[in-house]
């Protein structure tokens, strides 16, 4: 946790409410709330954000990269 107010620059407080919400919203899952280490990530990005690929920039990631 205090490694999370050091980059944030918020409260203890403030992180929880955060996580919190986050677990209300099914991003996470924090059943041992004692520590910040047992947070599990469930879904790292928005549940509604579409990811759009163009037409081949799958194969050239593997082709340029």
């Amino acid at each position: 946790m205090k490694e999370l107010e050091i980059k944030t620059g918020r409260r203890t407080e403030d992180i929880k409410a955060g996580l919190l919400a986050l677990e209300k919203d099914n991003y996470i899952l924090w059943e041992d709330k004692s520590d910040t280490r047992h947070i599990v990530v469930i879904e790292g990005w928005d549940h509604d954000q579409k990811i759009v690929t163009p037409p081949g920039a799958a194969n050239r990631y593997y082709t340029e990269y």
